[in-house]
Parts: C-alpha cells; structure tokens; sequence
C-alpha cells in the first residue's frame, strides 16, 4: 500500500489502524474533516475518509466501524479491497 518508516503498511493495516477508522466513521457521519491533526498518521485519516467517498460514490452501504475496538476481520478484507481499488495499488513492490 505504502511505505511508512521503512516498511511497508498493507492496506489491510490501514484499514485497522484506528486513525484510518477515524477518518471513515467522519465522512460517514457527515463531519467537516480535521487535517493536519494527525501529525505522522494524517495520511491514514485522509484515506480513510477517502475510502467512505469512494464506497458512498459507488451506492454502496457505509458500515459503521468502531474507534475504539478491532474492526470484523470480513470488514478488513471488504473496506481493504475498496481502499486499493480506489488507490489503484494491488502490489507491494
């Protein structure tokens, strides 16, 4: 997905990191987002927010995720796949 600190971070990693989650659970209800706030995690927000844009732009459903626990691992893999579709990143390389 991206390389963050010298590693890798898979898209399934954003998608379970609770900034990204915060920047979903945003853009789902509505709120203006808050940029910038994030410090070195901004990008996963701004994803995040991204990836419930893309999915709204596709009629499809928005799940609620929480931000606080772990996210359903069959919501991982469903809103992971959105995220790389709409960054037209598959691989890692």
């Amino acid at each position: 997905m991206t390389q963050l600190l010298n590693h890798w971070v898979t898209a399934e990693d954003m998608v379970r990191s609770r900034t990204w989650r915060e920047g979903y659970e945003s853009f789902r209800l509505g709120q203006p987002p808050v940029f910038g706030t994030h410090g070195s995690k901004s990008l996963a927000y701004e994803y995040g927010r991204l990836a419930a844009a893309f999915l709204r732009g596709q009629d499809q459903h928005l799940v609620r995720v929480s931000t606080t626990r772990p996210i359903n691992e069959h919501y991982v893999r469903q809103l992971a796949d959105a995220l790389t579709q709409l960054t037209g990143i598959n691989e890692l390389d």
